[in-house]
């Protein structure tokens, strides 16, 4: 019996979707473990795929959402604060107070080949969690694959310097990429990192003890997503590479991206390109070709999608 985390996210929706659409794992070995039970997929509850309230928040929750299964599909929790590392500590925990043996943990492509030495803060909190991972394997106390999900493409927009998600059809004013630095990233999207990761859990006793590196076909730096937004908007681009307190100040009080409340998050963002620059995200690793039976899609093939005016 498996346990999924995550099925109303970005990336552990299209994971749910692709079981279900490919009949990776049968409904009646699955358990779902939500928060918002009610936000669950029609698909789903359709199947008849068992759907539990359990909450990162609340770890008495976790537990008996958990109880039964043999292994835990950890998605992470969303968040780039150190809260996420303890939630995640939380969650493993109550796995194995229930017996559960194997835990499936998504982690992320920032910190180069092995991903668990980063100059990203948001890394951190996947590095503290693989080594909490490692320790439980160790003392013999469960077994553990780590899935490393590649740099979506469709937050492309983030970091590019909090541009929209959709350009505005029949604007032609310039476009300002500021940004602290730039570096090759290896996006990929959403579908093909689900479908992927879906795979992996099909199968995943094959994989204890690894580590997995989901991730684009190549590489591309914001200034070459600069060139595709142009080529698809048709309006001039300007990439400012303006180092790191530059770019939190231009955030925080010129353009104000975000409230006051949530600087915080500009100055974690900021560190993200210190890191693509040093080439962490620039890994392209075979893997996902591998599980999907065709070339994943990176940036060139989704900028149709992502940057055609609406």
């Amino acid at each position: 019996m498996l346990v999924l985390t995550g099925t109303t996210g970005h990336l552990g929706s299209r994971v749910l979707e692709a079981i279900l659409r490919l009949q990776l794992i049968p409904a009646s070995e699955l358990i779902i473990s939500s928060s918002n039970p009610s936000q669950v997929s029609s698909a789903a509850r359709d199947a008849g795929i068992e759907i539990r309230h359990g909450d990162f928040t609340s770890p008495e929750s976790l537990a008996t959402s958990f109880q039964g299964a043999d292994a835990l599909f950890l998605v992470s929790f969303p968040s780039p604060s150190v809260e996420r590392w303890l939630h995640h500590r939380s969650a493993i925990d109550a796995a194995q107070a229930v017996g559960i043996k194997t835990i499936i943990y998504t982690g992320l492509m920032f910190g180069g080949e092995t991903g668990m030495q980063s100059e990203a803060g948001v890394q951190k909190a996947h590095i503290k969690t693989v080594d909490y991972l490692r320790q439980s394997q160790q003392s013999g106390r469960l077994q553990y694959v780590v899935v490393r999900e590649g740099i979506y493409a469709e937050s492309w927009w983030l970091y590019a310097g909090y541009q929209p998600r959709k350009y505005r059809r029949g604007d032609s004013s310039e476009i300002r990429f500021v940004i602290p630095n730039d570096g090759p990233v290896a996006w990929v999207s959403w579908d093909d990192l689900g479908e992927a990761t879906a795979r992996i859990l099909q199968q995943y006793p094959r994989y204890l003890g690894q580590t997995l590196n989901l991730t684009g076909p190549r590489t591309a730096t914001l200034t070459d997503v600069a060139k595709l937004v142009e080529r698809y908007t048709g309006r001039k681009v300007t990439v400012e590479i303006v180092g790191r307190d530059e770019a939190e100040r231009y955030h925080k009080y010129e353009k104000k991206s975000l409230p006051e409340d949530s600087f915080w998050a500009i100055e974690s963002w900021a560190g993200w390109h210190d890191a693509i620059a040093k080439g962490e995200t620039a890994t392209v690793d075979p893997l996902i070709g591998e599980m999907l039976g065709r070339q994943p899609r990176g940036m060139e093939e989704m900028a149709e999608t992502l940057f055609t005016p609406e």
